[in-house]
């Protein structure tokens, strides 16, 4: 599997209650955090597109956006099977935009691990980072019938599919920004380890 069979997708569409705006547009050194991520994933997928409800005009600036499938701000996995369906890659990777810190080698991990399943997340000694994951098109159907049965855990649904885990040692790398506080301290290591 080369970059050039995986389309990178930025999950922006919940509701970021607790960070009381929009977690993918929050200006950390000039930038959006989105772009932060975006070039992150740059170098390692054919094209990003971003997964989102709101501020579409924003996002869509230099990526495509994907809005849910269901308008009702339905969780993760309603992004996900929306951008599942117009990707024009068989393989998709997945990376939240409150997750700046994801680890460089992600896509190399995952699909190392990929081994004839169809979905591979990571996780690191401590605990699941679900959405943080590489996905094939081929569990559309099965994530179809999971939406439409009224479930909406990313976890149950796969562990119901039999996805693998991928270990990644260090846990500060799944670092979540979810308050203007956790934005901060983001912004204040990033200070620390310029040069």
């Amino acid at each position: 599997m080369n970059r050039s069979d995986i389309t990178g997708v930025i999950l922006a569409g919940g509701r970021s209650t607790r960070m009381g705006e929009d977690k993918g547009l929050i200006e950390i050194n000039g930038r959006p955090l989105f772009e932060h991520i975006a070039e992150k994933l740059r170098p390692r997928v054919s094209e990003i597109l971003i997964s989102c409800n709101r501020n579409r005009e924003r996002y869509g600036r230099d990526f495509q956006t994907v809005p849910d499938i269901t308008p009702d701000f339905s969780g993760p996995l309603a992004g996900i099977l929306a951008a599942l369906s117009v990707s024009k890659t068989e393989w998709v990777l997945f990376v939240p935009c409150d997750a700046p810190a994801f680890p460089d080698n992600l896509a190399e991990v995952l699909k190392a691990e990929v081994s004839g399943q169809n979905a591979v997340y990571a996780r690191d000694p401590e605990r699941a980072h679900p959405t943080l994951c590489l996905l094939n098109q081929k569990i559309m159907p099965d994530l179809e019938s999971y939406l439409g049965n009224g479930d909406r855990k990313l976890m149950f649904f796969f562990e119901k599919i039999g996805a693998k885990s991928a270990l990644f040692q260090d846990p500060s790398a799944f670092s979540n920004l979810n308050t203007p506080e956790d934005v901060e301290l983001w912004k204040a290591s990033q200070r620390d380890i310029k040069p």
